[in-house]
């Protein structure tokens, strides 16, 4: 990882399973930053229309539930390199290859 440097695009594939949660919310913050994975999820939510109304006389509205990434083995995204992405590979790069696209 020490040849990649800022604002480069680099390819992160998961080489192992995940077992720490931060790792896996780490993992899940940086690929819902490539399209290719935000892209169904954004989609689902913009179905949902916020229409607020009355229910127990409290304003209520219904929102879309969060789906979350899953983070499987061998999964990869292409992202940018930025200061706080590379602070972030570095955490866990036990569990991932990263390589220059």
């Amino acid at each position: 990882m020490g040849s990649i440097k800022s604002g480069q695009q680099v390819r992160v594939t998961i080489q192992k399973a995940i077992k720490r949660e931060g790792a896996r919310k780490t993992l899940e913050r940086l690929f819902m930053s490539d399209k290719a994975h935000s892209k169904p999820l954004a989609a689902r939510s913009r179905g949902f229309k916020a229409l607020p109304k009355r229910r127990g006389g409290r304003i209520w509205t219904k929102y879309a539930s969060k789906r979350h990434l899953t983070l499987s083995q061998g999964l990869s995204a292409t992202i940018k390199a930025t200061p706080q992405s590379l602070r972030d590979l570095a955490s866990v790069q036990d569990l991932v290859e990263v390589s220059p696209v």
